[in-house]
Formats: structure tokens, C-alpha cells, sequence
């Protein structure tokens, strides 16, 4: 277990003494660790269409490919004026502290992603971040992932630390969705892809992938649709004592002050923009969460 914990936490022990001081406007990580949340004008270096409009970018942003952990998202301001006026939530797919840059990965569907979508290579953009928890500490050696859709993006970041899961369970909701699954499939060989309607993959959800399986020895970290991670929790948060899941809220400032993300949990109401997005599923209170 420790050299899992380690992978994750390598990053951080190198930043540690920046980190111990960033308490002034300070986004969190883990218990006690804190960073300093800053805006960055950040160039955008590269673009993909991994499907009809789902996008891949790259940014250039040293500042925050240093700190960013599996499990920190960003906020991007996507327009010079007014409209839109809050910055879009988008979470980190991946960091290359070397070269400095930092990828998300992001479904249009609405004005500010829009907007993301159309920008060309070279194009400024005030990225604000990293912000939020992160994935771990594990309690167990092997690591097993369960995606919905888009939900698959921190969980890569996280794989990338990790060299690999032993399982990734992705769902999708049909054929559409074939060339983004084969996209994730090229950077984790390893995902068994699951549809609602059976049209590629398997038939069902992708928590279907744990049916049967020994979960006693097993982390599970999760991203995707609050309904498809409660329903994840409630079947199998008998059978496994360590699952992660990173909750998805509406936010307004993604930075605390507004409460717009408020959750309630075992211990009270969080933020999932700064005290999370990533928690254990057993302090989540499902009944209560708006899914």
C-alpha cells in the first residue's frame, strides 16, 4: 500500500514547504495541505476532436502543471467581456510538470464551452487553479476506477500517477459515444466499456463491471453522474471500505464564498468547489443530494 501512496504523494512532498504556506487564499487538498489559488493567463498549444463535441486541450501554465493533483479542477474565464460571466468548471486530465502544461478534456453544452471549443491554438485564456481535493490516500494496494462519460477524465490523471488500474469500468450512453471510447481506450487499455442500450461494449452500467468481484481488498475511485455513484455506494458500500467518489455540483464562484455547491454530509454541509470534489462515498448523504 505504501508504494501506491507514495506515487500519488510524490508531488506533493516536493512542494510541501510552498504549500504549508499558501493559508491566505488557499484552496484544499488533503487534511492540512493547502495551496495558493491564483490566475494565470494560460496559451492554448493544442487541440483535438475526440468526438462530435466532446475536446481535448492543452494548455501551457507551469504554475499550475506543478500543482495540480488527480482530482483538482480548474476554472477558465472563456470570454474577454461579460458573457459568460462565470468561469467554466473544467477538470484536469492530466499535468507535465516538465513541459508545463496542463489538459482538460470537456463536452460542449453550453456558451462558455462553446466558446472553448472554437478557440484556435495560440489563444490567450485566465485560468484559475488548481482548485479543490484530490484522489488518496488509498486504504488498500489495488486501485480499481468506474467512469461515467466524462467522469473518466480525473480518473486518467489519477491512472497516469498510478501506471495503470487494475480495472476501469467506463459507461456510456450508446453508439454514439464509440470514437470517445476508443480515445480512452488509447490511453488506458486496460477499461472495459459498458452502454446503456448494449449498442457497443456491454449491456448495462458501468458498475456492472463489479458485480461478482472481491471488493475487500479494493479502493474504488469514481467520477461520473451523482445517480450512477449513489447507485455505486448503495450496492457495493457494504462490500468495500474505501470509495472515493468526486461529486459533480452546479457552481457559481468555484471558490467557496458562494455556497452554491453545498452538499450535505456526515459532517455537515461542504463545499464541493473547495472542500472537495473528491470524498469518501460514506460521508456523502445520498437521500439528501440533489442528483
Amino acid at each position: 500500500m505504501g508504494s501506491v501512496n507514495a506515487a500519488v504523494s510524490a508531488r506533493s512532498a516536493e512542494e510541501g514547504k510552498t504549500a504549508a504556506r499558501a493559508r491566505t487564499r488557499g484552496g484544499r487538498m488533503n487534511e492540512g495541505e493547502f495551496r495558493l489559488i491564483r490566475d494565470y493567463d494560460s496559451r492554448l498549444l493544442e487541440k483535438e476532436q475526440v468526438s462530435a463535441d466532446v475536446w481535448h486541450l492543452t494548455f501551457e501554465c507551469p504554475e499550475i502543471a506543478a500543482a495540480a493533483r488527480p482530482g483538482n479542477f480548474v476554472l477558465v474565464k472563456t470570454a474577454a467581456g461579460s458573457a459568460p460571466l462565470l468561469r467554466r468548471p473544467l477538470g484536469i486530465l492530466g499535468a507535465d510538470p516538465a513541459k508545463g502544461t496542463v489538459e482538460m478534456l470537456f463536452r460542449v453544452v453550453g456558451q462558455g464551452t462553446a466558446l472553448l471549443s472554437r478557440a484556435a491554438p495560440g489563444a490567450t485564456f485566465s485560468v484559475r487553479g488548481p482548485v479543490g481535493g484530490q484522489f488518496g490516500p488509498f486504504g488498500h494496494e489495488k486501485i480499481w476506477a468506474v467512469a461515467g462519460t466524462l467522469g473518466v477524465a480525473p480518473l486518467l490523471f489519477l491512472r497516469r500517477e498510478l501506471n495503470g488500474f487494475g480495472h476501469l469500468f467506463l459507461g456510456v450512453g450508446n453508439a454514439s459515444w464509440r470514437s470517445f471510447a476508443e480515445w480512452v481506450r488509447s490511453r488506458a487499455p486496460e477499461m472495459v466499456l459498458y452502454s446503456d442500450d448494449g449498442s457497443i461494449g456491454r449491456k448495462g452500467f458501468s458498475i456492472a463491471g463489479l458485480e461478482g468481484q472481491d471488493l475487500s481488498g479494493v479502493s474504488l475511485v469514481c467520477c461520473g453522474p451523482n445517480p450512477m455513484m449513489k447507485a455505486l455506494y448503495e450496492r457495493y458500500g457494504s462490500q468495500c471500505d474505501d470509495i472515493q467518489v468526486s461529486l459533480e455540483r452546479r457552481m457559481g464562484c468555484g471558490m467557496g464564498g458562494c455556497f452554491g455547491c453545498v452538499v450535505d454530509t456526515a459532517t455537515g454541509r461542504r463545499r464541493v468547489c473547495i472542500d472537495g470534489p473528491v470524498f469518501q462515498a460514506r460521508e456523502v448523504k445520498w437521500d439528501e443530494l440533489h442528483l
